[in-house]
């Protein structure tokens, strides 16, 4: 049996012909599309003419598919292919294809599935807005047809996990959208156990904001600490590594997983040998903060030139102390705030902290 992963790696080999005689012993056309769209994602950035090659034969056996609704997922998977290469309008016109093979099949009740498909390949391709926009066209399919409630239900659940999916391909900025859109779903469906599983994700998205590629995320998700914090470092640069240690530190803290500070540690090494910009300065101090490395965070907070945001940055840094109940270091930093309103506000909360 041949298997898509036998496929990428004689690709990424420069072994093309022996990888298309096991395109060719597929026993789908939709397969054969599925493993050349892969194929060409995986070698255009070595090789666009190949990768164009792989391309127009998954277009050729696209053709080849009757079925109108797996013909509909053959285009959306070629356009998704097309536009990652940088053909983008040509990516567009087959979404639009794609769309409208799924619209012709006659029954309203088969085109949930086709759509959602284009909706989800719109998705990964970054195209959030289409992708979200046909997505609701496909829940207002479901909405008004005349099937049971439990049907309705089951196709509701269904389309929140391919929504769900989609937000498993893409940075955490963009797969937040399609979690959230999810969880509120799977709540509104009653589906708590869902809801609960969509919910952590979207935690773990927010921790890893500045870092969280998919496969970042996948590795932190599964407890793979160290694996994480290496693709980062391969992945990015200076202060974007340096934050993303950060980050997954913090992911640990809140679960309580034993290690985190030696992570804290080697994030701490490489603030050392740089000069934090101000783009990033103020984030840096707060999960600083968070990591109750109140020391780092006030001398990194010295940088702040601005006396109103310095002074909103050391009341969160002393509130966080308090809640880590370093309640004397807390109450000295906010007698220490420049400005005498944020001063004065915050020696407030902290009392009011203190007395819950």
């Amino acid at each position: 049996m041949v298997e898509i992963d036998d496929i990428i790696f004689l690709v990424r080999n420069g072994k093309y012909e022996e990888a298309l005689e096991l395109v060719n012993n597929l026993s789908s056309n939709l397969d054969k599309v599925s493993a050349l769209g892969i194929m060409a994602k995986e070698i255009y950035p070595q090789d666009m003419e190949v990768a164009y090659g792989f391309l127009e034969d998954a277009e050729y056996f696209s053709e080849k598919i009757k079925d109108r609704g797996e013909k509909a997922n053959a285009l959306a998977n070629i356009a998704s292919a097309y536009y990652e290469i940088g053909d983008t309008e040509y990516a567009l016109k087959m979404f639009e294809d794609a769309i409208k093979e799924a619209e012709k099949i006659k029954k309203l009740e088969d085109r949930i599935y086709p759509l959602a498909s284009v909706a989800y390949y719109l998705g990964i391709s970054g195209l959030v807005d289409l992708s979200m926009e046909l997505f609701e066209r496909v829940f207002d399919v479901v909405v008004n047809l005349k099937v049971n409630y439990v049907k309705k239900t089951e196709y509701l659940i269904d389309l929140g996990n391919v929504i769900e999916s989609v937000g498993d391909e893409l940075p955490s900025e963009e797969a937040l959208k399609f979690y959230e859109r999810a969880r509120d779903l799977f709540e509104k469906l009653h589906v708590p156990s869902k809801a609960a599983t969509v919910e952590r994700k979207i935690d773990l998205a927010r921790t890893l904001i500045t870092v969280g590629l998919p496969e970042v995320r996948k590795a932190v998700s599964e407890g793979k600490y160290i694996s994480a914090a290496k693709l980062i470092l391969k992945i990015f640069k200076d202060e974007e590594a340096a934050i993303g240690l950060l980050e997954v530190a913090l992911w640990m803290k809140k679960n309580e997983t034993l290690g985190y500070t030696r992570i804290v540690k080697a994030a701490l090494e490489y603030l050392q040998e740089l000069q934090v910009s101000e783009r990033y300065l103020h984030y840096v101090i707060r999960l600083l903060a968070e990591l109750e490395k109140f020391e780092e965070a006030l001398k990194l907070s010295m940088n702040i030139e601005d006396m109103r945001i310095r002074s909103e940055i050391l009341a969160e840094i002393a509130i966080k102390m308090l809640r880590s109940e370093e309640v004397e270091g807390a109450f000295k930093i906010a007698e220490s705030i420049p400005d005498t309103y944020v001063r004065t506000a915050t020696l407030a909360e902290l009392r009011k902290i203190l007395k819950y």
